[in-house]
């Protein structure tokens, strides 16, 4: 351990990761960029729906077929930084390494479905049985007390949001609700809870010299982005409805059309300040009547279609410059390519490239968290299926090469398939357009 990693601020804890998906992967990441040692536990008979996605620029490639499950690029995005361990632990001797691994762990960090982990013996009173000093953080959909009418059911980040509210906020007024589920804002929600409530279970067994159970709900978590909504009609009975890009508080606030296919400019201009700056700009394209602030509320359709009749007439970058000149919030509409070369996105090292045994290297996005003293590193991106198998079983478990030899050929643990073999990304050639300063990478 170098004497910067020794600074880090989870240096020396050791975390057994149960992870699907990003819930408690995003977690394990953020701890792991801060010096956790994150092991990952993963399962070739019901893989990380991660490994199921590989990448599309394989389909061609039947001679990588193999690696495909180490290519998608969520690996990276989700466990950078992490240790992946074979096991399977349905196998009596796959749970029974998985037990030896957890006897030496701090944090026992999980989103699988509470009845699964009690399905596989990994509940709380089975862990505490072997570690009773473990931080046990499980962060299933509708929380681990078989009493709550939820409890039976199965969760998945894109179901949480209608279930909650969320996506019946979601849309404009005249059209069914839009839903959110390409991003799954509830898997978010619930990491960063669960990073928080990890960090305060560490903190209360320092204190206290014993473990401690977290049980969070990813429901939970997800409806408390709505608690002034639900708070406002407990009190007054109000059901606010879908209004698109618009704001309750003043008007114009919307996105209009630029010149150009799919160019869009988002402007909020809801004070008379903004307004007036906004109104000198575009002169007689808008009516004065919405110099009233009652009429610019009152008859909002129609100063939108004049609002983007005036606009589609303007580059959009051209529009944003002379509004935000002028103080008016404006921005165009950025799509991924847009992000890809945003100089602030950039400047602050979002893009992150790290050593990647499959991929030579690979890209992830950086930890939004930035302590001046301490400011975590990456050792690598993400690990191909199985990589650290091995020295995980031997450095945790105090197995043999022998003893994890006979795991394998009982096929309660494997290691990474065809380790030699590696490959690169199409983008490999070009990666230091977006990511300045990393052209020499290869020899990461």
């Amino acid at each position: 351990m170098t004497a910067s990693e020794k600074q880090l601020p989870l240096s020396g804890i050791k975390v057994f990761e149960l992870g699907i998906a990003i819930a408690s992967p995003f977690c394990g990441k953020l701890m792991a960029h801060f010096g956790a040692d994150v092991i990952k536990i993963e399962s070739r008979t019901s893989p990380d729906v991660v490994r199921l996605l590989g990448s599309a620029w394989l389909k061609d490639r039947e001679d990588l077929a193999p690696i495909a499950s180490d290519t998608s690029p969520y690996v990276s995005e989700m466990n950078a930084s992490k240790r992946s361990v074979g096991l399977e632990l349905k196998t009596e001797q796959g749970k029974a390494a998985a037990m030896q691994i957890l006897a030496e762990c701090d944090v026992f960090l999980a989103n699988f479905g509470a009845r699964a982990l009690a399905d596989l013996g990994f509940d709380y009173a089975s862990v505490k049985a072997v570690n009773p000093d473990i931080v046990y953080v499980q962060l299933p959909g509708f929380g681990s007390d078989p009493n709550m009418p939820y409890y039976p059911f199965v969760a998945w980040g894109p179901n949480q949001a209608p279930l909650v509210g969320m996506d019946d906020f979601t849309g404009h007024s005249d059209d069914p609700p839009a839903g959110i589920a390409t991003v799954a804002p509830p898997d978010y929600m619930s990491a960063l809870h669960a990073a928080i409530a990890t960090l305060t279970g560490l903190e209360q067994r320092d204190l206290t010299g014993e473990g401690v159970h977290v049980d969070i709900s990813q429901f939970e978590t997800t409806l408390a982005l709505l608690g002034p909504f639900v708070m406002d009609y407990d009190l007054t009975g109000t059901i606010p409805s879908r209004m698109g890009n618009r704001s309750m508080w003043g008007a114009p606030q919307g996105v209009y059309p630029c010149f150009g296919i799919e160019n869009w400019i988002a402007i909020s201009a809801t004070d008379d300040e903004d307004w007036d700056a906004l109104r000198g700009l575009a002169g007689n394209a808008i009516d004065d009547v919405f110099d009233d602030a009652t009429r610019r509320i009152e008859q909002q359709d129609l100063l939108d279609e004049q609002i983007a009749s005036w606009t589609i007439k303007y580059q959009v970058d051209d529009l944003v410059d002379r509004l935000q000149t002028l103080g008016v919030a404006a921005h165009a509409v950025s799509s991924n390519e847009d992000l890809l070369h945003d100089t602030h996105v950039m400047s602050r090292g979002w893009y992150q490239v790290a050593a990647s045994k499959r991929l030579g290297r690979d890209v992830f996005s950086n930890c939004l968290v930035r302590l001046d003293q301490t400011p975590g590193r990456w050792t690598h991106a993400g690990p191909s299926m199985g990589q650290h198998t091995r020295e995980v079983l031997q450095s945790y478990a105090g197995l043999s090469d022998a003893q994890i030899d006979e795991l394998i050929d009982v096929e309660a643990a494997f290691e990474s398939i065809a380790p030699d073999m590696v490959t690169t990304r199409p983008w490999d050639d070009w990666i230091h357009i977006f990511i300045p300063g990393v052209d020499d990478a290869r020899d990461l």
